[in-house]
């Protein structure tokens, strides 16, 4: 379901783009999706990936994945960077990407969750359908699929090759903010952890978590537990600039010198996907305290963003003061999930930064480097550029 486009305006517009989007996800979805074989029954790989929807909870639906395309590419953001994918190849690989539906209560696991999250590798899986599935392209947070069907039955045709860390913590009687913390700081990457997390593997009482609820919670966590060593590092005593551009989310993050603040403003061109043909700006911040209740405007995004700063943070030594500002511009026009923000600020943090002593050449770079929206309107909206006063060195 594409939820950020009219259905009246769509019935009318046919393709010709009077949304303003430079491509129609639909369009796009479709023509992807036409030639895929669709069956009964389907065999093929998943990467090993699944997702559980969050509707009606605590009944939820539960969806192995099965890819019929490079299943060993097709769920893997940090890859997808590391090849400079596009997003027409992104949506290539995760257009032929599908499952079969079912739905339990959360304290009934689904053992094929189970080894699925614990495969490293793609996992040969055999999924068997009440009726043929259909093409269905969904946006959401997690990456797009294109096509699901009523699920009648799955079989895993192989045993997982699995991870004997996550087998191991899964099996202790861990908080499961505890498990998370621990796999994180023994080499595990994120994806991994909110697969399990959601699998129903962490915690002292298992059950299924939601996928957008899973990938949220362990960003938090994650974060929660970097911080603690961030808030007792010295500040920086320069600005610091950084910069990326993927997928034409562009990205602006600014290190200030000072305690440990956090905000994400986010502005949304009038023809990017989710502003409906106006311009649309965003924030969420936490300032002098860690931030109890959830960031509703800038969703899992602020969580993504917060949790790559703090790694920065982390690996630096120091601490600051950080604005992440994110401008969606209209080539952005099928949303990916919220592992793009996530892996355009690691990249960002990982290129050498802009250094000054003056805010208002920080801005001046800003603007060198293309940024559109005028540095007012950043600071109307943003909490720290707002209450900026001038350190006593400048």
């Amino acid at each position: 379901m594409v939820s950020a486009l009219s259905p009246e305006l769509c019935v009318k517009c046919k393709g010709r783009l009077w949304c303003g989007l430079s491509k129609c996800p639909l369009l796009e979805a479709r023509r992807r999706t036409s030639s895929l074989r669709l069956k009964q029954a389907m065999e093929g790989y998943s990467p090993p990936s699944f997702l559980v929807g969050w509707k009606g909870y605590p009944s939820v639906s539960v969806t192995p994945l099965l890819s019929l395309e490079k299943p060993e590419a097709a769920d893997s953001p940090k890859l997808w960077v590391e090849m400079g994918l596009t997003i027409d190849d992104i949506l290539d690989l995760r257009m032929a990407t599908g499952g079969g539906s079912t739905r339990g209560d959360v304290h009934s696991l689904f053992e094929p969750l189970q080894e699925l999250a614990l495969s490293r590798k793609p996992l040969p899986i055999d999924l068997y359908f009440s009726k043929p599935p259909r093409p269905s392209p969904s946006y959401g947070i997690f990456p797009p699929f294109g096509f699901r069907g009523r699920l009648a039955r799955v079989e895993l045709a192989g045993s997982p090759s699995t991870d004997p860390l996550l087998e191991k913590i899964s099996g202790d009687e861990l908080k499961a903010s505890e498990a998370i913390v621990e796999l994180y700081k023994r080499g595990r990457d994120v994806y991994a952890i909110s697969k399990a997390l959601s699998a129903g593997l962490l915690g002292r009482q298992r059950r299924l978590v939601p996928t957008r609820w899973s990938i949220t919670a362990v960003d938090s966590v994650v974060g929660d537990a970097l911080l603690e060593r961030v808030r007792q590092s010295p500040s920086i005593d320069s600005y610091m600039l950084f910069h990326s551009d993927l997928y034409d989310n562009h990205f602006f993050i600014i290190f200030m010198p000072g305690p440990w603040a956090f905000e994400l403003v986010e502005a949304w061109a009038p023809k990017s996907f989710w502003a409906r043909g106006r311009e649309i700006i965003l924030s969420a911040s936490e300032v002098g305290r860690k931030r109890k209740e959830y960031a509703e405007e800038t969703g899992g995004s602020y969580y993504a963003s917060r949790l790559a700063v703090l790694e920065k943070l982390r690996e630096m030594g120091r601490r600051a003061s950080v604005v992440v500002l994110r401008e969606v511009r209209e080539g952005y026009y099928a949303p990916l999930g919220v592992w793009q923000v996530r892996e355009n600020v690691r990249e960002a943090l990982r290129r050498r930064p802009f250094v000054s002593d003056s805010l208002e050449e920080v801005a001046e770079r800003c603007r060198e480097l293309g940024m559109r929206v005028a540095w007012e309107k950043w600071r109307e909206r943003s909490v720290l550029l707002r209450g900026r006063q001038r350190t006593l060195y400048e």
